[in-house]
């Protein structure tokens, strides 16, 4: 995946645990920070390109943000997410989908608190949910380059490939459906959050196999959608430990 901005790109060249392919740089960038940045790429070997600004915003697809500076990044976690269900047949996996969920913190909450609690996929469609951008690495505190992210253009085809090699899609709702805490889950699930407005959309209704509620207390109605996933993932870690 590709990242850009000065201070973010110098962040993971200073994370050794990241591989980093390139790092593009424009020629007529100057400032303490893209020496640090040159400097970073010389002492871990990495490829330095200076190169036009227009380029550099070409590989970002982000001019007016990118500063004049973007990296790509080894990613060896992240996988087609038909082709991950297609290779991994058979196997008892759980895997939380993103229907919808636009904010980017939200989304860099639920990569870093599923992945820490041993969820097996995050699915995460291209279209409707917000992108990998630096907002969601801060967010996931760059959890999201340990993560096993699933990527699809739209959720309803996976969904459909899903169920037909035998999962089961669970909705989150607000109050409909079955407590989460008291219900079985098959083997093999697929947990969709919703959007943070609207919830799961009437495409993803219609390939629910069945609802789930995470019961409240106080009068409290409902969660934000990453502290509900976060509960998904812990509950789904308690049912795992045994």
């Amino acid at each position: 995946m590709t990242i850009y901005g000065r201070k973010p790109v110098l962040e993971v060249l200073e994370d050794e645990q990241l591989s980093i392919a390139k790092v593009f740089v424009a020629k007529k960038a100057k400032a303490d920070i893209v020496r640090k940045i040159i400097a970073a790429c010389e002492h871990r070997g990495i490829e330095l390109l200076r190169v036009d600004a227009e380029q550099v915003s070409r590989i970002s697809k982000h001019p007016k943000q990118d500063q004049g500076v973007a990296a790509d990044i080894h990613t060896p976690q992240m996988d087609d997410a038909l082709r991950f269900l297609e290779q991994n047949q058979g196997k008892p996996l759980q895997l939380i989908a993103l229907d919808g969920v636009t904010t980017p913190a939200n989304v860099g909450m639920i990569i870093r608190s599923c992945t820490a609690l041993g969820v097996d996929g995050i699915i995460l469609p291209r279209k409707g949910s917000a992108k990998l951008t630096t907002m969601v690495i801060k967010a996931s505190a760059g959890v999201v380059f340990k993560s096993t992210i699933l990527k699809c253009e739209r959720l309803t085809p996976v969904l459909k490939k899903a169920r037909q090699l035998g999962y089961s899609v669970y909705g989150l709702s607000g109050e409909k459906g079955s407590n989460i805490y008291t219900t079985n889950f098959d083997r093999q699930g697929v947990f969709v959050m919703g959007n943070e407005t609207i919830g799961v959309s009437e495409q993803t209704e219609m390939l629910t196999d069945k609802h789930l509620f995470i019961p409240m207390a106080n009068g409290v109605e409902s969660l934000n959608v990453a502290c509900a996933a976060t509960i998904v993932a812990s509950e789904l870690m308690r049912r795992k430990e045994g």
